[in-house]
């Protein structure tokens, strides 16, 4: 058992999945047939519009959503003893 914490055997970082790739292949390569094949011309504009929508986000990147950062300021107030306020005083700061 290792219990050195490091890795041994295996794939090393960074290296592809070899089946994975194969994979891909030829799902491009039956994709690629398949729209072939179709006829366009015979589609109806849904059908078209449908094909288009599915194919959308496989040609297309997304757009990455900006965020847009607040600044929030805020100030800490250590009361190191409760004592030495008056019950007004704490009411003030926890509603501040």
């Amino acid at each position: 058992m290792n219990t050195t914490g490091k890795k041994f055997g295996g794939r090393q970082k960074g290296t592809p999945n070899k089946l994975s790739n194969k994979i891909k292949e030829k799902l491009s390569k039956l994709i690629d047939e398949v729209i072939a094949s179709f006829d366009i011309e015979d589609m109806t504009k849904a059908e078209r519009l449908k094909l288009i929508q599915l194919a959308m986000p496989y040609v297309l990147t997304k757009p990455q959503q900006e965020e847009v950062e607040q600044q929030q300021n805020f100030t800490v107030e250590i009361i190191d003893r409760l004592s030495d306020y008056s019950d007004k005083q704490l009411d003030n700061a926890i509603r501040n």
